[in-house]
C-alpha cells in the first residue's frame, strides 16, 4: 500500500513523466496508491487553466495527475489510536489531512500490513525528527519517500541517463517558478551521476532517520 501524503510529490513525478517509473520500481500498481479525497480540489483539476498556471505548471502534468488520480484508491476515516494524535497535535507543521495518513500508516503497522508513505512535505519530516519523543514515530522509520529519495531510487532502478533525460525535458515543458529547485540543482546538461547524488542526498541529510533508503 502506498500513502500520498501530500500533493508536492505527485505534482513533480507527473511534470517529469515519472509516476509510472516510480510506481515499477517499488512494485506497485496504480490501484495500491491512496491519496486523500480532497487532492482533486485541492489541485483546482476541474479548472484546467487554473491548474496549471497555480499549481501543476504544464498542461502535460495536468493530463497526467488527472489520469493518475482517475485510477488510485481514495482513504475513508481511519482508525484513531489517541495517543498517537496527540503526539501529532503537538507538531504544528502536521496539518489534518497528514494527521490522517499518519493514522492509516499506523494502522497497517500495527495489524502487519506492508505500507510506504510517499510525501513531498519535508517541513513535515523535520519537525518529526526534531520532536523530543522519536519513539513515537518509530513506525515511521524507514517507511517514507521523499522527492530526493524517489529520485535516488529511480536512478537505481531505470539508470541516471534516463532520469536524467526525463528531468531535463521537464524542465522545458513547466513553468519556471513551478519547477522544483532540487531538481535543478540537481539533474540537467552537464550534470553526471555523482553530483546528481551528492545533491540529493544532502537536500534530504536532516531526515534520513525517516527514510526508506
Amino acid at each position: 500500500m502506498i500513502l500520498l501524503s501530500d500533493n508536492d510529490l505527485i505534482v513533480k513525478l507527473a511534470q517529469c513523466d515519472l509516476i509510472g517509473d516510480t510506481l515499477a520500481s517499488m512494485d506497485t500498481k496504480r490501484k495500491d496508491c491512496y491519496v486523500l479525497n480532497t487532492m482533486s480540489y485541492s489541485l483546482r483539476l476541474r479548472d484546467a487553466d487554473l491548474s496549471i498556471r497555480k499549481y501543476v505548471g504544464s498542461v502535460q502534468a495536468y493530463e497526467r495527475i488527472s489520469e493518475f488520480l482517475e485510477s488510485c484508491s481514495i482513504l475513508g476515516v481511519g482508525p484513531t489510536d489517541y495517543d498517537l494524535l496527540d503526539h501529532l497535535q503537538e507538531i504544528d507543521e502536521i496539518d489534518p489531512g497528514e494527521q490522517t495518513l499518519f493514522m492509516h500508516a499506523y494502522d497497517h503497522h500495527v495489524n502487519d500490513r506492508s505500507y510506504q508513505l510517499l510525501t513531498g512535505d519535508k517541513r513535515a519530516l523535520k519537525a518529526i525528527c526534531n520532536y523530543g519523543n522519536l519513539d513515537a514515530f518509530e513506525y515511521l522509520r524507514t517507511k517514507v519517500v521523499c522527492l530526493e529519495s524517489c529520485m535516488v531510487d529511480l536512478i537505481d532502478y531505470a539508470g541516471f541517463e534516463y532520469v536524467n533525460d526525463m528531468v531535463s525535458a521537464a524542465r522545458k515543458e513547466v513553468q519556471e517558478d513551478k519547477y522544483d529547485k532540487v531538481l535543478r540543482a540537481a539533474f540537467g546538461a552537464g550534470r553526471d551521476e555523482n553530483h546528481c547524488l551528492e545533491c540529493l542526498h544532502s537536500y534530504c541529510a536532516d531526515i534520513r532517520w525517516l527514510l526508506s533508503y
